[in-house]
């Protein structure tokens, strides 16, 4: 991460208004509970738009999946991870992050970040595509939670979003493309979906899209994004 993402990362951290939702890892009880209050907000705000989900709200289990979150459509669970519990390589990964982002970050709050806030609202947002049978190749598929997601933060939490989306640079701009030459990057994620899941491809690959989402003009709004992907 270049010197300038630094000192936002620095600004926000002093300022304490990086995470509206983790506050300190207890237990499995208490992420539990965390993890639900922010499912609770997400479907409220879809609720309010005037839809109703045709699914229920989905139970939260900690089974570290590979890509550290995943909606399972077959049992309408989502599935997050338990730092306690996470692998040491997979810890590896967060302390790497962790250390880019410099200026007193530990792996752990890194993880909880990533995972709790952003991965775990991407999520949600497979679940209501799922809600209104919405159904894509596997780059749209992606690209429409991520654009709903990225929607839900910038206004729930703008400095948070600033705060990824300049993660979401950084890998980009300092990881190599996985696609091969003379290949479309949707085409390839499409061939090779079940492959790329918790490696450095995938996460090019969510970066490259949530910054594509970024440059929509004009920016969508969570209600916009709710519109788009369901039908009332």
């Amino acid at each position: 991460m270049d010197s300038i993402l630094k000192k936002i990362a620095v600004s926000m951290l002093l300022l304490g208004i990086l995470s509206p939702v983790i506050r300190g890892q207890t237990s499995n009880d208490s992420i539990v509970r965390r993890q639900t209050a922010l499912r609770d907000d997400y479907i409220n705000k879809i609720k309010a738009v005037g839809f109703t989900p045709s699914l229920k709200p989905p139970p939260i289990v900690l089974n570290n999946p590979r890509s550290w979150g995943n909606y399972d459509d077959s049992a309408n669970i989502i599935e997050t991870c338990d730092w306690n519990t996470l692998p040491a390589e997979q810890r590896a990964v967060f302390a790497d992050f962790a250390n880019k982002t410099g200026n007193g970050m530990t792996a752990e709050r890194f993880f909880q970040l990533a995972v709790y806030q952003w991965i775990f609202v991407h999520e949600l947002s497979h679940w209501w595509r799922a809600c209104q049978h919405q159904t894509a190749e596997p780059y749209e598929n992606e690209k429409a939670a991520n654009r709903l997601a990225s929607a839900y933060w910038r206004e729930r939490d703008p400095s948070f979003y600033r705060f990824m989306l300049g993660v979401f640079k950084g890998v980009v701009e300092n990881s190599p493309s996985p696609v091969p030459s003379g290949q479309l990057k949707e085409k390839y994620l499409n061939d090779n979906y079940q492959k790329l899941p918790g490696g450095k491809a995938y996460s090019w690959y969510q970066s490259i899209m949530i910054i594509e989402v970024s440059q929509e003009i004009p920016p969508i709004t969570f209600e916009q994004a709710v519109k788009k992907s369901g039908i009332k």
